[in-house]
């Protein structure tokens, strides 16, 4: 059906084919959305009436929806409302230059102008509201209040109390000398009149609206105040007292009248809650009053419109007094109002659709909406009288919020600025309209309210429910505030729940700073902590990114992993500290206590926040006075240091006046001016007092954060401080929700190591327990196969599902065996790989590709495992410790490069295309520090047990030569020896065990005299000689200071330097062997030589060799001892030791030159011994043996020894650590023995046995301690003997144990000297 026919059909003169929406934001997209829905239904054509929107520059600029939505706009000039939608000249020549049939004026702006209606008629243009004479009578606040009266509608007191002519007299033009009865022209009237009402009093403008020309008094001097503010706010408006009403509720008509005389009320609504006299919450329908007196109003409310003539839509509002339950008129609003859709949700009516077709003529009766609202049968024709038909009752109620952008943490201040975003989702119970999107914006000249929710339900409970539910779920994001949060948390007030409330009960909220629910203060800290970590690490990154892309050195001390930020919250400073774990993961740290936090970034900005096992949507916008965080829909501020000397607009807005005069001195509290905000008047509060001075004058344009004005204190130091929070965060869980599996414990544990590896921060130790922990649970393999078993088993071939599970449940079946059983227990990798290859070579040719990339996952994770858990666990950690090589190797000095600076710009040149590797290099290197602390570790704990395999890592680290990774290098080339060491033992082995320097006869030893070395009847060397020698160098360690000799690098590391004459080549065999297994050649004496002066480090391995006892016939552990000594003192040995057997024991002495008396008087000749045990229990009776042996030989020499050196070696064995009854006293009372560190695990007694701990599986401060106690359980002896140091050799796990000790002569005991523990070789002094 077209237009004209169905104006026709219903009874209407003319057709309405467009409509120029003179109005702007809700209002105006509440009208399009209104027509758009109801020509769909009746035309099939939701555009069926064309839509012609005005747009300003603003609105263009801020991408208003209104204009979006409208087939056409006409542009208009911009600025406050006189320049465009109050305009009444500009919307007549914008209506005739658009060719529309009508106009529709919404509310506010022209839209009570009764100027507009007549130039609109003129043209022949109909006006969708009613005709100028009622405008006129109706929209004035004075005129309407006395047409009121004189209608019989009861009114509060006021200044035109008994003031009163009807319409028909006047024809809706008050006579001049009546109207000026009721208005106030002076101070002196407004005084008078508010005397005589009686105080509290309303001061009105008749023309004002929004807030403005409003004002509450309850005093002469606050009349006096107030009074020149009302008449500038709404010039040229006569100004009338009335009455405020005591404790009432604001309930309201809505009317609707045709051009025919025919006028209908449409239910009450509540409109109660309200801040400045403009609502915020309206409900329907109204329940406050006894039905019989809200019928009463709709009675009064349609005369009052009759005898007017209005046409149109309006509402007619009262105040209901609770106490005296009567109700006063308040005022008649000749216009739709913005909670007209709460009617519309009672009613199943479309207001704007009956505006436009009272617009056509079409009277009531046969609009369809209105006939079903009375029962009728829609598409009737018969007639029906609005006034005395009755309607069908609302079956439901309506609750309806305004969103606007105000502040209301802040007095429901107005706001202005971008949105970014708007979100809400309608249901069936809830629907809305927004006059915004994002992308758009609010400007200064808007109105605040851009949105407006509904609610309905079956009861009003339900619809508070449901509009609670909808508002939690709604969210607008960018440069203004909105009240959403405010006003969800007022909807659930018992107050507000029970129906107690009244029109002044939210002002009295916010006098009472009653605030919206914020997000708990902890997740505040951390979320605005982690955020703010993040975007100043991405500020830097980029910073960083632009200093490389412009081939530029970045600054030294840009750091991206920690930070630190002073947080103010509600006037609590935070002092929060933030260490960066990986690209999303921050610990947020407060005073003692921290917590893990995730925090992503958004496309749209924000942030998804996970703290305690739960999600959070979080947005930050940055405003005048700190930074506002939004997290899911509540909002708090993160507030910058107060300044109260510096007076700043917090939002866009005009300065209307200066109340106090620059240079005078205000109050804390005073309001020193008033500001326009999107038509409101806001007051400006001094924070504190002193003398004022204005930056701006009266009627600048204020843009947020402008200075307004500076203060002068009074008192400084009386200015209100953030206080210091000092306690601590509440317990709190990790971010996310973590499994207990060890397979998911083990790759966040390696993700983790990873992650320090990468230049984060991780707890070492934790990580590195809980990394070792995984990595020894016999089920990883297992858990991890059924992971990635989970994603493919569907897309198997058949059977072969079946033949992997039946071994992996065999598999599994036996790790539920005993615990001995299970750590045997090996993961079938190689098996489940072979069936993975017979699947795939099975398969036909086509589908093998695509089979084998099926079946990947799960190979790899068999091929993990297949060489078992150890090569597994050495793979996982090459894997970490090659990323630290890695890194490291590229920030070592060569080539020239000497600072990092340089190496950063080498890096620069070596990726011209990814500086972000470069940066992602930077960041590691940084935590160099924390890395090496994991690195050195993972060499102690991983490495160290079994080096081998990994010597090439070892090697790459052993290179690295700057100082501050020479720590790590250290350690390396350590753990390479010790990697080497079985090798050089076997070579050391090999050589000693074919030598023919000794034979066995009577079951005893005898040695071979080395050519090298004299008999000790030898002619001793001259005082020169003697002193060459000592110049030549000193004995290590034992004899004092020495410089060990640089070993030549070799591809080995020196290991095997010197030793080349010793290492058959693999292709050739020994010639012979002795009984062994020794190679025989080359002869004797060059092998005994070559192990006493080559560079190789043969010590450890001799050591080894000595105190292994597994050689049944001691001729091995004899021979190294020999070795051993020679080696020791070389060149310093004046005779071969002489070695004797004594039972399990080997006891060995010889003569050396003791450089330590070079040039003195004291004879150079000293005497040295070895002792070999197998127990530290024989100890007492092996030092008797070695003193038999040192005095035989010092008699044969003619010597008296003094300070003499004795070498005692423990053999491996169950027994080697077991002690005196005395040594074990000694260990039992703990603390240190001899000046050596105590190990606190060994100091109790349980720990001290009559078999002491096993020697292998003992700490080295373990060994040192027994070893302690069994020499000073010795003392005596030892002092008898008069040796001078004790140095004692014991088996370890990887090498052997060697301990020092020295006779102090102050203290007359001996003391453990640390330096003993190494034996080196020695060179000349320079």
């Amino acid at each position: 059906m077209q237009v004209d026919a169905y104006v026709q059909e219903l009874g209407g003169d003319k057709p309405i084919h467009s409509v120029l929406v003179a109005n702007n934001g809700l209002a105006a997209v509440k009208f399009m959305r209104s027509i758009r829905s109801w020509a769909g239904q009746v035309f099939g054509h939701p555009r069926a009436i064309a839509m012609v929107a005005m747009a300003t520059p603003e609105d263009i600029r801020i991408n208003a929806e209104h204009v979006t939505q409208a087939d056409q706009f006409v542009e208009v000039p911009g600025g406050t409302n006189n320049n465009n939608y109050a305009n009444v000249k500009l919307i007549v020549q914008m209506a005739e230059a658009a060719g529309v049939d009508a106009v529709w004026p919404g509310w506010g702006h022209a839209s009570e102008n009764p100027e507009l209606p007549e130039a609109l008629k003129a043209k022949g243009i109909r006006f969708l509201g009613p005709p100028a004479e009622a405008m006129k009578a109706l929209g004035d606040k004075i005129g309407s209040t006395i047409l009121a009266q004189a209608a019989g509608v009861p009114t509060l007191p006021w200044s035109g109390s008994g003031v009163a002519i009807s319409f028909g007299e006047c024809k809706g033009n008050i006579p001049q000398d009546i109207y000026d009865k009721a208005c106030i022209f002076s101070l002196d009237e407004a005084i008078e009149s508010c005397q005589r009402i009686g105080y509290p009093i309303m001061l009105k403008a008749s023309w004002g609206g929004g807030g403005k020309g409003i004002r509450k008094v309850h005093s002469d001097d606050e009349v006096r105040q107030v009074f020149k503010q009302i008449q500038g706010e709404v010039p040229g408006s006569p100004i009338f007292a009335m009455k405020l009403a005591p404790a009432s509720r604001h309930l309201e008509v809505q009317l609707i009248a045709d051009r025919n005389g025919n006028v209908a009320s449409l239910f009450t609504r509540d409109c109660s809650v309200q801040r400045r006299h403009q609502k915020i919450i309206e409900e329907g329908p109204a329940v406050a009053a006894p039905q019989e007196m809200l019928r009463d109003m709709e009675r009064c409310a349609r005369a009052l419109a009759k005898s007017v003539g209005y046409v149109g839509a309006a509402t007619v509002e009262y105040l209901y007094l609770i106490e005296e339950k009567t109700y006063c008129f308040l005022e008649l609003n000749p216009r739709l109002q913005v909670e007209h859709p709460v009617t519309e949700g009672i009613t199943d009516t479309n207001i704007p659709s009956i505006q436009l077709m009272i617009g056509m003529a079409i009277p009531l009766w046969r609009i369809p909406g209105m006939r079903a609202t009375f029962s009728k049968d829609p598409n009737g024709t018969d007639y029906f009288d609005t006034n005395t038909t009755p309607q069908r009752l609302p079956q439901k109620h309506v609750v309806a919020v305004r969103i606007t952008s105000e502040n209301a943490g802040d007095g429901f201040k107005p706001t202005a600025g971008r949105v970014d975003e708007v979100v809400f989702k309608p249901t069936p119970e809830v629907w809305g309209y927004f006059s915004i999107k994002g992308g758009g914006g609010i400007h200064e000249y808007s109105d605040s309210q851009f949105g407006h929710l509904f609610a309905s339900g079956p009861s009003r409970e339900a619809a508070i429910r449901a509009m609670v539910v909808a508002l939690r779920d709604v969210r607008v994001r960018g440069e203004i505030h909105t009240i959403i949060d405010y006003a969800a948390d007022m909807l659930q007030s018992p107050e507000f729940v029970n129906n107690k409330i009244h029109t002044g009960w939210l002002d009295s909220r916010i006098a009472a700073n009653v605030k919206a629910e914020r997000p708990p203060w902890h997740l505040s800290v951390i979320g605005a902590a982690a955020v703010r970590a993040h975007e100043a690490s991405a500020c830097k990154a980029a910073e960083y990114l632009g200093y490389l892309s412009k081939g530029q050195l970045p600054p030294p001390d840009i750091s991206l992993v920690y930070f630190q930020d002073d947080l103010v919250i509600d006037d609590i400073k935070y002092h929060v500290k933030v260490i960066r774990r990986g690209p999303f993961t921050f610990n947020v740290s407060v005073n003692n206590t921290a917590v893990d936090v995730v925090a992503r970034k958004l496309g749209d900005g924000g942030f998804l926040l996970q703290v305690d096992g739960e999600s959070h949507v979080l947005h930050t916008e940055e405003e005048a006075m700190g930074t506002r965080l939004v997290m899911d829909t509540l909002s708090c501020i993160i507030a910058k240091e107060a300044d109260p000397s510096r007076l700043v607009a917090l939002s866009p807005g005009k300065l209307v006046r200066q109340l106090i005069k620059d240079g005078e001195h205000v109050e804390q509290g005073q309001v020193f001016a008033e500001v326009e905000v999107m038509k409101m008047m806001m007051p400006l509060l001094c924070p504190a007092a002193g003398v004022i001075h204005f930056q701006v004058t009266e009627g600048a344009a204020l843009s947020a954060g402008e200075l307004i004005a500076r203060m002068d204190l009074d008192d400084p130091s009386k200015v209100k401080r953030a206080e210091q929070f000092n306690g601590e965060l509440p317990p709190l869980g990790p971010p996310q929700v973590y499994s207990d599996r060890v397979d998911h414990r083990f790759t966040q544990a390696l993700n983790a190591a990873k992650m320090i590896m990468a230049g984060y921060n991780y707890p070492v130790d934790d990580i590195l327990e809980e990394l070792v922990s995984c990595l020894d649970h016999p089920a990883l393999p297992l858990l991890q196969w059924h992971q990635e078993f989970s994603f493919v088993e569907s897309r198997m071939p058949p059977g072969l599902a079946a033949k992997l599970e039946a071994v992996t449940a065999e598999h599994e079946q036996a790790l539920g065996g005993s615990t001995a059983d299970r750590s045997n227990t090996e993961f079938p990798g190689r098996q489940l790989i072979g069936i993975i290859k017979g699947a795939v070579e099975a398969a036909p040719e086509n589908e093998q590709a695509m089979l084998q990339q099926q079946l990947e996952p799960l190979a790899r994770v068999a091929k993990a495992h297949s060489r078992g858990p150890e090569e597994y666990a050495r793979s996982i950690v090459q894997e970490v410790l090659s990323m630290f090589a890695g890194v490291e190797e590229k920030f070592q000095s060569s080539s020239g490069l000497t600072t990092e600076q340089e190496m950063i710009d080498a890096l620069r040149k070596s990726y011209p295309n990814d500086h972000q590797a470069v940066l992602d290099l930077v960041i590691s290197h940084q935590g160099l520090n924390h890395k090496m602390e994991l690195v050195k570790r993972i060499l102690s704990t991983l490495v160290l047990p079994n080096p081998v395999p990994y010597r090439a890592l070892l090697r790459r680290f052993a290179a690295l030569s700057s100082k501050a990774t020479a720590e790590v290098a250290l350690r390396a080339q350590q753990l390479l020896e010790v990697s080497l060491l079985a090798d050089l033992r076997a070579v050391v082995a090999r050589a000693l065990s074919g030598l023919d320097m000794f034979a066995e006869a009577d079951g005893k030893l005898s040695p071979t005299v080395s050519a090298n070395v004299g008999s000790i009847f030898s002619p001793q060397p001259s005082g020169d000689q003697a002193g060459a020698a000592a110049a030549a160098g000193t004995l290590t360690g034992m004899l004092g200071g020495s410089t060990v000799v640089p070993r030549k690098a070799t591809v080995r590391e020196g290991v095997f330097s010197g030793l080349n004459s010793l290492m058959a080549p693999r292709s050739v065999s020994p010639h012979r062997h002795s009984s062994t297994g020794g190679a025989i050649t080359p002869a004797v004496e060059h092998k005994i030589e070559t192990l006493v002066a080559a560079p190789a480090a043969v010590e450890e391995a001799l050591a080894s060799l000595i105190v292994d006892n597994q050689d049944k016939y001691l001729a091995l552990q004899y021979r190294a001892l020999v070795t051993y000594v020679k080696r020791i003192y070389y060149p310093f040995l004046l005779c071969e030791p002489q070695v004797n057997q004594h039972g399990s024991m080997l006891a060995a002495s010889w003569m050396f030159d003791d450089p330590r008396t070079a040039e003195t008087s004291a004879k150079r000749q000293n005497v040295g011994a070895f002792l070999v045990l197998t127990s530290l229990k024989e100890l007492s009776k092996g030092l008797q043996v070695v003193a038999a042996a040192i005095s035989s030989l010092a008699s044969q020499a003619g010597v008296h020894p003094s300070g003499s050196i004795l070498h005692v070696a423990v053999c491996n064995g169950s027994d080697a650590l077991a002690v005196s009854d005395g040594a074990a006293k000694l260990l039992a009372t703990g603390g240190p023995l001899l000046g050596c560190e105590a190990e606190e695990s060994f100091s109790s007694v349980e720990l001290i046995t009559s078999s002491g701990p096993r020697s292998p599986t003992a700490t080295p401060k373990q060994i040192t301690q027994v070893v302690a106690a069994a020499v000073k359980d010795a003392s005596s002896l030892l002092k008898a003997m008069k040796v001078g140091t004790v140095s004692v050799l014991a088996a370890a796990a990887l090498m052997p144990v060697r301990n020092g000790f020295v006779w102090d002569m102050e203290e007359q005991a001996y003391k453990f000297e640390p330096y003993l523990r190494q034996v080196n070789r020695v060179k000349a002094n320079n």
